[in-house]
């Protein structure tokens, strides 16, 4: 072999390696990259179940607190904190209003009978004097 052909022998060699080497040591750090960003989406995703089981608990003690606000005692109690007048009027007393069907004039809709449904318990209103 002649003196040139070792030197680019030495050389080409030396350029293999050199790319080698920086093709693994860029894979490398790409990797390290990678698994950084991935443990920080972990965390994130750990973050985020954890506040949506604070507000899944928080939403569900404010729905017990409407809950108990909307009871019929409780709305008694506080009609009478707020001196609002209000009683429980007579069935016959409430008026029904029905959705018109479209298409249907107001005729058809007076003509037909709608039977009285049987009477629930009487709702909260104000005491309208006769």
């Amino acid at each position: 072999m002649s003196a040139k052909n070792r030197s680019e022998i030495k050389i080409g060699t030396i350029i293999r390696a050199l790319l080698g080497s920086a093709l693994i040591g860029t894979l490398g750090f790409l990797w390290i990259l990678q698994s950084r960003a991935h443990q920080r989406l972990q965390d994130q995703i750990s973050q985020l179940r954890t506040q949506c089981t604070v507000l899944e608990r928080s939403i569900g003690r404010d729905h017990q607190e409407i809950e108990k606000l909307l009871a019929r005692p409780a709305l008694m109690r506080r009609i009478q904190e707020l001196k609002l007048g209000l009683t429980n009027i007579a069935y016959r007393q409430v008026i029904h209003v029905t959705n018109p069907v479209p298409g249907a004039s107001p005729a058809t809709d007076l003509a037909r009978a709608t039977p009285i449904p049987a009477a629930p318990a009487p709702p909260l209103a104000v005491a309208v004097p006769h």
